[in-house]
C-alpha cells in the first residue's frame, strides 16, 4: 500500500513538472510584461498623477491575475504564504480602515489602491524571480529604467526634447528646470534618489557577473547614471548615497569588497574628472559635445574597469592587514582627491555650492522641521487610525505655523503616521524589521554569490528609505514600484538561501487560509475595474473643469456628469458639477437643477470635509440663492480651515459687505449694520490670528518671497468703503 502511495506521488510530481515546462513560454511572457511595466513607471511623471497611475494600476492588476491563473494552470498553485505578504496586506487594511472618517475619501481610497499596486508588484516579483535568469532580468529592468531617467535628463538639458513632445503618452515638460535634472520624475530630489538607487543596482550587477566585458560595461553604464545624479543637485541624496554605499560595502563578501572599493574608486575618479566638462555642455549649445564627452567617459571607465578585472583576483589573496590598510589608503586618497578637485575647480561650482550649503541652518532644512512639527499637530487629532490617505494635503493649512504651500509632508514615515495613525505606523515598522532581519539571517549563511545580490538590494532599499525621511519620493508611485520589485527579488533570494538549511519556514506563515488566494483574484479584478473607472472620471473631470472656466456650460455639463458617474468620490468634480448645474438652472429658471446642485455640494463636502475652496464655492451658491446665514456659515468654516490665508478674509469681507448692502437697499439699516460691523472687525481678527497662530522662523522671515500673513489691500478697501456707509 505504501509503495502504491509513493508511486502515485512520484507520478504527480513529474506531471506537475511537465505541465510547468509546457507552459514556460507563458511564464517568460509574464516576466517580460512585468519587467517592462516596472521599467516604464518613472517615465510617466513618476506616476504621481492619477491620469497615468490608474493606467499602470490596471495593467499591474491584469498581469497579476494572469500570473495567478498561469500558476494554477501549471499546477504550481498560488497561495499567499510569506509573512511579509501578510504584513503588507495588513498595511493595506490600515489604509482602508480610516475611509469612513477620512479627511478626503477619494485620496484615502487612492492611497489604498496604491498599496494594492505595490503588493501586486512585490508578490509577482517573488514568484517570477525563481531562477538566476529571472532575478537578473528584473534587476536589469530596474537598472535600465534608471539609465532612461538619466538619458531623458541629459536630452532635455541640451534642448533635444521639446516640452510639447509626448512619446508613448509620456509628458516631456519640466525635465530640465532651474538648471537641474528633474527628468521624467519632474522633481530633482526624486530624480536624485532614483539615480542613486540605479547606481547601486548597476554596481551590484557589475560585481555579480563573472564576464569581464559585461562587468566593465555595467560599471561604465553606472558612471553614466552617477554623472546625471550629480546634476540633480539633490543635497539629501548627496548625504544618503554614501551611507547606502557603506551598507552595500559592509554586507559584501570579503573578495567583492576589494572589487567594490577599487571599481568605485575608478568610477568616482573618472566621473569627477569629467564632471566640469559635462556641466559646461548642459545647455542648448551642447547638443553634440555633451554626448561625445559622455561617450568618452563611458569608454574610459569601461577600459579602466576591464583592465582592472585582470589583476583583481590577485588582490583576493592579500592578508587582512594589507587589505585593511589598502582600503583605508584608497579611502584617504579619495577624500584628498575630492578636496583637490574642489580647490582646483574640477567640480562645477554649482555642485560645490550645493554641497557647502548642506547645513542645519539652511532654509530648506528649517522648513522641513516646521512641516514635521505641524504634521505632529495633525497626528495628535487622530493618533490611532489617522485620517486616511491624503491627510497632509487636506489638513496642513489648518495647522501650519505660517503660510506655506506644499502638498506633501516631505517625510514618508510622518505621512504614514498621519494617514494610518499608530496602527499603520506599527505595521510599517514590523514590515521593515521582518524584511531586514530575514535578509540578514540569509546573509549570515555566507553564500557568496547570493550575498552580493542581498548586499546590493539592501543598499538600494536603504538609499530609498533614508531619502524618503527627507522628501516625498514615495508619493511618486514609481519609486515604490522600483523598491518593491527589488524587495520581491530579495525575498526570492532569501528563500533560496534559507531553503538549503531548511530554515525557509521562518519566512512562511504556517497557518494559511485557502480563501485568501481566490479572494485576491476577485479583489484585483475590482482594482482593475475601479482604476479604469477612476481614469475615465479623471479625464472627464479635467476637460469639464476647463470647459467650466471658459463658461462653456454645455460642454462642462457633458464631461462633468460623466466624471461624477465614473468617480463619485472626486470632490473637485462634484463641486464643479454642482456649479455647472446651478448656473444652467439659473439661466433656464430650472429649480430642480438648482436644488440638485445643493445635493452635489453636500456630497463634495462629505468626501473632502476640510476643503476650504469647496466651502467657498458652496457659500457663493447659497448666498446667490437666498440662504444668507448658511452661506456666511460656510465662509466662516472655510476660514477656520485656512486661517493664515489672507485672501480668505477678502472673501469674508466682500460677502458680509454685500449682504449689508442688500439689507441697506431694502431699508433695513439695523440688519445692515449687523453685517457691516463684522467687516469692520476683520482687521482686528487678522491681527489676533497673526498673534496667536503665525510662528515663522527667522531664516524664513529674511526671505523676501516668504508669505507673511497680514491684511490685503483689497480687504482694507472693503473695510474703508463700509466705514463710509456706516
Amino acid at each position: 500500500m505504501a509503495k502504491k502511495e509513493k508511486k502515485k506521488q512520484t507520478f504527480s510530481f513529474k506531471d506537475t513538472q511537465q505541465e510547468a515546462l509546457n507552459l514556460y513560454p507563458i511564464r517568460l511572457i509574464l516576466l517580460f510584461a512585468f519587467s517592462v511595466l516596472v521599467m516604464m513607471t518613472p517615465y510617466y511623471r513618476g506616476l504621481y498623477f492619477d491620469y497615468e497611475l490608474m493606467v499602470f494600476q490596471a495593467i499591474a492588476a491584469v498581469i497579476f491575475i494572469l500570473l495567478v491563473l498561469y500558476l494554477y494552470a501549471s499546477k504550481i498553485g498560488f497561495e499567499v504564504k510569506y509573512k511579509l505578504e501578510y504584513i503588507l496586506l495588513l498595511f493595506m487594511v490600515a489604509y482602508i480602515v480610516p475611509f469612513f472618517f477620512a479627511a478626503n475619501r477619494r485620496l484615502a481610497i487612492g492611497e489604498f489602491l496604491k498599496y494594492a499596486f505595490y503588493f501586486a508588484i512585490f508578490a509577482m516579483a517573488i514568484r517570477l524571480a525563481t531562477g538566476r535568469f529571472e532575478k537578473l532580468t528584473i534587476l536589469n529592468a530596474l537598472f535600465i529604467s534608471t539609465i532612461g531617467v538619466a538619458f531623458f535628463g541629459y536630452q532635455a538639458a541640451v534642448g533635444l526634447i521639446p516640452e510639447t513632445a509626448r512619446p508613448l503618452g509620456m509628458a516631456m515638460n519640466g525635465l530640465w528646470a532651474g538648471n537641474m535634472i528633474n527628468s521624467t520624475l519632474q522633481y530633482h530630489n526624486t530624480a536624485g534618489t532614483v539615480l542613486a538607487f540605479g547606481f547601486i543596482i548597476g554596481l551590484l550587477l557589475g560585481l555579480y557577473t563573472e564576464n569581464k566585458f559585461l562587468r566593465a560595461f555595467y560599471f561604465a553604464a553606472s558612471s553614466f547614471v552617477l554623472t546625471a545624479f550629480f546634476f540633480t543637485y539633490s543635497r539629501g541624496s548627496y548625504v544618503t548615497l554614501p551611507i547606502a554605499l557603506l551598507v552595500f560595502f559592509i554586507l559584501l563578501p570579503r573578495e567583492k569588497r576589494i572589487s567594490f572599493v577599487f571599481n568605485l574608486a575608478i568610477i568616482g575618479a573618472i566621473v569627477l574628472a569629467f564632471l566640469n566638462k559635462v556641466g559646461a555642455q548642459l545647455n542648448p549649445n551642447g547638443k553634440e559635445k555633451l554626448w561625445l564627452i559622455l561617450l568618452m567617459q563611458f569608454a574610459v571607465v569601461w577600459a579602466a574597469a576591464y583592465a582592472f578585472s585582470f589583476v583583481e583576483k590577485r588582490l583576493y589573496v592579500l592578508k587582512n592587514e594589507v587589505y585593511i590598510i589598502s582600503a583605508l589608503t584608497i579611502a584617504a586618497l579619495g577624500i584628498i582627491g575630492f578636496i583637490i578637485a574642489l580647490n582646483m575647480h574640477l567640480i562645477p561650482t554649482s555642485i560645490v555650492d550645493k554641497i557647502k550649503s548642506i547645513s542645519f541652518k539652511d532654509r530648506n532644512f528649517v522648513e522641513r522641521l516646521v512641516f514635521y512639527k505641524d504634521g505632529l499637530k495633525i497626528f495628535l487629532k487622530s493618533p490611532i487610525f489617522g485620517y486616511g490617505g491624503g491627510t497632509w494635503v487636506s489638513l496642513y493649512f489648518m495647522y501650519q505655523s505660517y503660510l506655506y504651500f506644499t502638498t506633501q509632508s516631505h517625510n514618508y514615515f510622518l505621512q504614514v503616521l498621519l494617514d494610518t495613525g499608530l496602527f499603520g505606523f506599527a505595521i510599517l515598522m514590523v514590515f521593515l524589521y521582518t524584511l531586514f532581519s530575514t535578509a540578514l539571517r540569509a546573509w549570515l549563511k555566507k553564500d557568496k554569490d547570493k550575498n552580493i545580490l542581498i548586499a546590493g538590494i539592501i543598499g538600494g532599499a536603504v538609499q530609498l528609505y533614508l531619502h524618503s525621511i527627507l522628501d516625498f519620493d514615495f508619493s511618486l508611485a514609481s519609486v515604490q514600484v522600483l523598491l518593491f520589485a527589488s524587495l520581491g527579488v530579495l525575498i526570492a533570494i532569501v528563500q533560496e538561501v534559507l531553503q538549503k538549511s531548511k530554515e525557509d519556514g521562518k519566512l512562511i506563515v504556517q497557518r494559511k487560509t485557502k480563501v485568501l488566494s481566490p479572494a485576491l483574484l476577485v479583489f484585483y479584478l475590482f482594482v482593475m475595474i475601479i482604476s479604469i473607472n477612476f481614469r475615465i472620471g479623471n479625464y472627464n473631470a479635467n476637460i469639464g473643469q476647463q470647459a467650466l472656466q471658459m463658461n462653456n456650460l454645455t460642454a462642462a455639463y457633458s464631461f462633468l456628469s460623466k466624471a461624477v458617474e465614473y468617480d463619485s468620490l472626486n470632490a473637485a468634480a462634484l463641486s464643479d458639477y454642482a456649479v455647472t448645474l446651478y448656473k444652467i438652472g439659473d439661466q433656464n429658471k430650472d429649480a430642480s437643477l438648482i436644488a440638485k446642485a445643493n445635493d452635489y455640494f453636500k456630497q463634495a463636502i462629505t468626501n473632502d470635509r476640510f476643503n476650504a475652496k469647496i466651502r467657498f464655492k458652496y457659500a457663493v451658491y447659497l448666498l446667490s440663492h437666498g440662504a444668507i446665514d448658511e452661506g456666511l456659515k460656510q465662509i466662516e468654516e472655510g476660514i477656520k480651515l485656512q486661517p493664515l490665508q489672507p485672501n480668505n478674509y477678502e472673501v469674508k469681507a466682500d460677502a458680509y459687505a454685500k449682504v449689508g448692502d442688500y439689507y441697506l437697499g431694502k431699508g433695513d439699516k439695523e440688519k445692515a449694520r449687523k453685517y457691516y460691523e463684522v467687516v469692520l472687525k476683520i482687521p482686528e481678527e487678522i491681527e489676533r490670528v497673526k498673534r496667536e497662530r503665525e510662528r515663522m522662523p527667522e531664516v524664513i522671515k529674511q526671505d523676501p518671497n516668504s508669505h507673511k500673513f497680514g491684511i490685503t489691500d483689497r480687504t482694507l478697501q472693503i473695510v474703508n468703503e463700509v466705514k463710509k456707509k456706516i
